[in-house]
């Protein structure tokens, strides 16, 4: 049991730091690339890494089907958005930032609902006889 709230602890860390990646990809703004167009401004980098390799972490548990028995350790998830938004609006109020604190804050809300909703215990509540998930 403690090893699923230890997910949950990892969860917030980790959507922290996608918080953190994201808001200062926000703050940086816009740099323009060598193809034209926009891409990631110098000193944006370690904000670029951040976000995309944890968020890939953070997308493994959904891909093999982690929270099928047990949605409890995405409440981490959530826990991690709220401190995300936090941090989002601590660094700024422009409309990027509040775009950011909104998405953070609708992500936090509807991911333990869906993985609640769709565990397998609440298909076999919902009277669903095959419960295995195939994907």
């Amino acid at each position: 049991m403690i090893w699923k709230w230890v997910g949950a602890a990892l969860n917030a860390a980790g959507m922290s730091v996608v918080a953190w990646g994201l808001t200062g990809l926000v703050e940086l703004g816009c740099g323009y690339s060598r193809r034209g167009g926009c891409g990631v401004p110098e000193g944006g980098e370690a904000h670029f890494w951040a976000f995309f390799v944890t968020a890939a972490l953070l997308s493994l548990p959904f891909k093999a089907d982690g929270y099928a028995s047990d949605w409890r350790p995405s409440l981490g998830l959530s826990a991690g958005a709220l401190a995300g938004c936090a941090l989002a609006l601590s660094q700024g109020t422009s409309l990027g930032f509040w775009l950011l604190a909104l998405g953070l804050v609708a992500f936090g809300v509807v991911t333990p609902w869906a993985t609640r909703r769709h565990s397998t215990a609440a298909l076999r509540r919902a009277g669903h006889a095959d419960t295995t998930r195939s994907g």
